[in-house]
Formats: structure tokens, C-alpha cells, sequence
């Protein structure tokens, strides 16, 4: 009887290598890792656990009361974090080739520019800049050598999983007490093979913060973000969505000690859904405007305890449908109108090896009842 079996032959190699250049004006990593597998389609469900215990939120967005794989978020508010998602394999498998690729770059000049006393070096030396990438790619198998590059462009049809991740930081006056800022480049994309096809989420951000102190007890923190937010699905279509989003955030602090802290927070959000605006001009986007008015009080000594509240009202305007994936993923888990939220916690140490913690969070939404949470940790330390 013959041998029916066809010869596969596989690739598999790592190299890692961590330099360290100019006495550690440039430290870096590198890692690099191939190899042959397979890919198993895997079916989820969620399972519901303890209020808080879980990472998603059930919202019945037809009103049905059952619980469809679609109506499933990640939770924005601790008492709907009722449910965890649960992968199960499948016996359908997919051969892929799996190249995983990581750098990291830490660039700090202060490390060869000894001589504070020319301007230039001084200028240089408040700066330290980060960068780090992963790419983890999964490509059904073509047996073409450019499956193990990966920074190829790979069509749909064939990238069956992926994890991406890109940061790059420059920071200015990073140890300063006065005045310091950073801008940050973030790029996460990630895609996953189910039973039920392909999904896939994106984000894209420029994040510019800065924080000034003045008059020894008074501060301003600033953070600034444009982003770009995605989601495909092959099979839940409702989940699509293209958001780009402006989000920006002042605070003024006034901390007279070390022990005691007041904030006053203003917050502006603005989304914008484009998806279907870009596949027909005549769709206008889905909107959505949010200003947030907050304080926030926290109250610290050492070795005894902390007390931390803050109250915040948010108002929002949206103008699509309320009940939707979308609208939950635009307003943040809230509704259009006036939304209160308000929190408080205190820790105490009672003695050396008890310590007793207790949480109150609430909010009030313009379409739903008062909702209240509260709880109480006790732990003992031996």
C-alpha cells in the first residue's frame, strides 16, 4: 500500500538581542520567533459570575430577556460586570504560520551629555523617548518565504489572527516639579478567528498631556486625545463601527500638603461614527457630545488611612437610536440628558494587620432609576 502522506516541510528559528550603546544613551530589545501551527476555531459564550467579578455587561437591546451573543459589552460601570467570556475549541483547525516580532528603544541623552553648562545640552537633556512594537500575526500557510516577514501587508483572505501593538513616547521635563509634558503614539490592532468568522478591533491615538505647578499649592494637568476607534464582525454586522473621537481634560489642583487634594475636573468628549458615512455620502454620522463638570477630594495620612470622593455631572447629546451597541460604545454606558455619578472610598489601617476598606459608587441617568453600590473588604495581613 502506498504512502498517501504529502511532505511538509517547516521553518522554525528565534533570535533575540539586547543591545546597550553610548554608556545607555540607547538601550534596546529585539526578538524574533517563527514557527508552523495550527489554528483552532474556537466558539465563546459568556457565564454569569458575581456582580463586579465579571468584565461584560448584558444589555437586551430587543428586549427579548435572552441573552443573544450581540447584546454582550464590555462593562462600563462595576454592578453590570456580571459576565465572563468563555472560548471553547472547536474541532475545525486551519494551518497557519505564526511570526512574532518585538523591539523596544529607550533613547535618554542625559546619559553622554555630561556638560550642563552649554544651552543645548541642557535643552536636550529633558527629553527621553520610548518606543516598543509587537507584531504577532498569524497567516494561513501560502509557502511563500514572504509569510515570515512580518511587516508584509497581508490580504484579509489569508491574516487569520493578529495582535499588534505600537507606542512610542517622547517625554519634556519628565522629573521637573514645575512643568513637564508628553505626547504618545498608540496603535493597538488585534483579530481573532471564531467559529462564526473573522473580528477585529482597531485604535488609533495622539495623546498630548501636560501639567504645570504654580503658587507652590496650585496645579493644571492637562490631556489632550484625537483617536480612531474600529470594530468589524463577519457575522454580528450591528458591531460595526468606525469612531473618531477628540477627548480633552483639565484639571485644576490645589494641595496645600501632602495630605490633602482638591480637584476640579473639566471633561469634553466628541464621537463621531463615519462607517456608513463613508460607504454612502448621503448618511450623515452618528454624533455624540459630551461635557463632564467633576470635583474630586482626596484626604491621605500615612499608615492610617485614605479617603478619596468625587462627583461628576455629564451631560450629553447624541442623535441616533439610544438603545444600541453603537450608543452604548458613544455615550460611554450613559444617556443622552443629564447623568450624575458619584463615588467615595476609605481605607483605614486599624492596626498592623487589619485594614478595612469600603466603596460607595452611584449613578442617576435621565432614563433609568437611581442606581446605588456599596460594599465593605476587610483583610488581615499575617
Amino acid at each position: 500500500v502506498g504512502n498517501s502522506l504529502i511532505p511538509d516541510n517547516t521553518l522554525l528559528n528565534r533570535l533575540e538581542y539586547n543591545p546597550r550603546y553610548f554608556k545607555g544613551f540607547i538601550t534596546a530589545g529585539f526578538f524574533f520567533e517563527t514557527g508552523y501551527g495550527l489554528e483552532n476555531k474556537r466558539e465563546f459564550y459568556y457565564l454569569e459570575v458575581p456582580a463586579g467579578q465579571g468584565q461584560y455587561a448584558w444589555i437586551d437591546y430587543n428586549n427579548n430577556n435572552i441573552k443573544e451573543l450581540n447584546e454582550f459589552e464590555v462593562s462600563k460601570f462595576i454592578d453590570q460586570a456580571k459576565f465572563i467570556k468563555i472560548y471553547t475549541p472547536t474541532n475545525a483547525y486551519t494551518k497557519v504560520l505564526q511570526n512574532q516580532l518585538s523591539v523596544s528603544l529607550n533613547i535618554r541623552p542625559a546619559a553622554i551629555l555630561k556638560n550642563n553648562s552649554k544651552a543645548l545640552n541642557r535643552f536636550a537633556n529633558r527629553f527621553n523617548i520610548q518606543t516598543s512594537a509587537r507584531f504577532d500575526n498569524k497567516i494561513s500557510n501560502t509557502n511563500s518565504l514572504d509569510n515570515y516577514n512580518p511587516f508584509l501587508i497581508v490580504k484579509d483572505t489569508f491574516l487569520l489572527a493578529n495582535n499588534n501593538n505600537i507606542r512610542q513616547s517622547v517625554f519634556f521635563n519628565q522629573s521637573s516639579a514645575f512643568f513637564g509634558a508628553d505626547y504618545t503614539y498608540l496603535k493597538n490592532e488585534s483579530r481573532q478567528l471564531i467559529i462564526n468568522g473573522i473580528e477585529g478591533k482597531y485604535l488609533l491615538s495622539h495623546e498630548i498631556k501636560w501639567r504645570l505647578n504654580f503658587f507652590e499649592s496650585w496645579a493644571i494637568n492637562s490631556s489632550n486625545i484625537i483617536s480612531k476607534k474600529e470594530n468589524s464582525s463577519q457575522f454580528f454586522l450591528a458591531r460595526n463601527f468606525i469612531i473618531e473621537g477628540f477627548e480633552s481634560e483639565q484639571k485644576l489642583i490645589f494641595q496645600p500638603n501632602t495630605i490633602f487634594r482638591l480637584s476640579s475636573i473639566y471633561k469634553y468628549i466628541e464621537k463621531k461614527n463615519v462607517l456608513y458615512s463613508q460607504l454612502e455620502n448621503n448618511i450623515s454620522p452618528q454624533k455624540a457630545y459630551i461635557n463632564s463638570f467633576g470635583f474630586e477630594l482626596k484626604y491621605n495620612q500615612t499608615e492610617k488611612g485614605s479617603l478619596n470622593a468625587r462627583f461628576d455631572l455629564i451631560k450629553i447629546s447624541y442623535n441616533d437610536l439610544k438603545n444600541t451597541a453603537l450608543s452604548y460604545e458613544m455615550l460611554n454606558g450613559l444617556s443622552s440628558g443629564n447623568n450624575f455619578t458619584w463615588e467615595l472610598s476609605y481605607q483605614r489601617n486599624v492596626n498592623e494587620n487589619i485594614q478595612i476598606s469600603i466603596t460607595y459608587n452611584a449613578r442617576k441617568t435621565s432614563q433609568a432609576d437611581l442606581i446605588n453600590i456599596g460594599g465593605m473588604q476587610i483583610r488581615a495581613f499575617f
